[in-house]
C-alpha cells in the first residue's frame, strides 16, 4: 500500500509540473510539429489560446497537441484549413471529435476527397462556425493579428485545377514579430499575390509547399525578405522536398532555414517586442 501511495504522489506531482509548465506566460509559442511528410502548426497565444493550421498526414497530430495543451483545456479557438490536400488534414476529423473547436478557417474552394468529405461531414455534425477568407476583414485572437492575404474571395464554390495554389496563406501578427503561413502555394500563386500589392513582409517564412522546386520564386522570397524559413517535410522523402535548387537560392540570398528532418518538432517563442 505504501508503494502505490509514493507511485501516486510521484505522478501527480509530474502532472503538476507539467501543467505548470504550461500556464500562460505572456508569450506567442510556436511549434511546427514533426508529422513526417505534411504540415500541422500549432500556436499557444500569450493567454493560452490555440490555433492549429493543417493537421498532417497522419494522426501524430494528436500527440503532439496531447503534449502541448494542458490535460485540463480542451479547447482550440480557431482551426485553419489551408487547402484539402491529405498531407495537411488527416489528422483533423479526430481533432474535432477530440476537443472543442470553437472555429474553422476553410477556403471555400470545392474538393472531392473522401477524407475531405470526412471533414466537411464531422464540421457539419460538430456545428462548428466556418469562416472564409476575407481580405478587409482580419482575426484577432488574444493579441495576435491573422492577416488572410490569400485565396481570394471568388474562389468559394469553384473547383480549381490546383488546390496548392489556392491554399490559404495566413499572415500573423504578433507585436514586432510576423510570421507567414504559405500553405502549398506554387510560383503562379506567389505572382498573384504580390500582383495584389498585399503586404507580405515577415520576420519568418514557412516554405512553401515543402520546399518544393515550384516554389519559393525569387521574387517572391525578396519581397517576404525573412530572417528564418521553417520547413516542414518528411526525412527522405519521395518529393524530394525540399527540393536542393531551393536550399540554394535559400543560401543566395543569406536566410537561414530550419527543418524537421533535421530537428523534429521545432519550438519557438515571442515577446512581440
Amino acid at each position: 500500500m505504501k508503494n502505490i501511495f509514493i507511485i501516486f504522489l510521484c505522478a501527480s506531482l509530474l502532472l503538476c509540473a507539467r501543467e505548470i509548465s504550461l500556464l500562460p506566460d505572456g508569450k506567442m509559442h510556436l511549434y511546427i510539429l514533426d508529422v513526417d511528410q505534411g504540415d500541422s502548426f500549432f500556436v499557444v497565444t500569450p493567454q493560452g489560446k490555440h490555433i492549429l493550421i493543417d493537421g498532417g498526414p497522419n494522426l501524430s497530430t494528436l500527440e503532439h497537441l496531447g503534449k502541448y495543451m494542458s490535460f485540463f483545456d480542451r479547447d482550440i479557438e480557431l482551426v485553419i484549413v489551408t487547402h484539402p490536400d491529405a498531407d495537411h488534414i488527416t489528422s483533423l476529423p479526430n481533432v474535432l471529435h477530440r476537443y472543442t473547436v470553437n472555429n474553422i478557417l476553410l477556403s471555400g474552394a470545392l474538393h472531392t476527397s473522401g477524407r475531405y468529405q470526412e471533414l466537411l461531414d464531422t464540421i457539419s455534425q460538430k456545428e462548428i462556425s466556418v469562416l472564409l477568407p476575407s481580405p478587409t476583414q482580419d482575426i484577432l485572437i488574444d493579441g495576435i493579428t491573422l492577416d488572410i492575404i490569400w485565396p481570394p474571395p471568388n474562389i468559394v464554390g469553384l473547383h480549381p485545377s490546383s488546390q496548392n495554389n489556392f491554399s490559404i496563406v495566413t499572415r500573423m501578427m504578433f507585436g514586432n514579430d510576423t510570421i507567414l503561413f504559405t500553405g502549398d502555394i506554387e510560383e503562379e500563386a506567389e505572382q498573384l499575390i504580390l500582383a495584389s500589392g498585399v503586404n507580405v513582409r515577415s520576420t519568418i517564412m514557412t516554405a512553401p509547399h515543402h520546399g518544393s522546386r515550384t516554389s519559393s520564386s525569387t521574387g517572391f522570397l525578396l519581397e517576404v525578405n525573412p530572417d528564418l524559413i521553417l520547413i516542414s517535410a518528411g526525412k527522405d522523402n519521395r518529393y524530394g522536398h525540399p527540393h536542393g535548387d531551393v536550399l540554394d537560392r535559400y543560401t543566395s540570398l543569406n536566410i537561414p532555414i530550419k527543418t524537421t528532418p533535421s530537428l523534429g518538432t521545432i519550438s519557438m517563442k515571442f515577446d512581440g517586442v
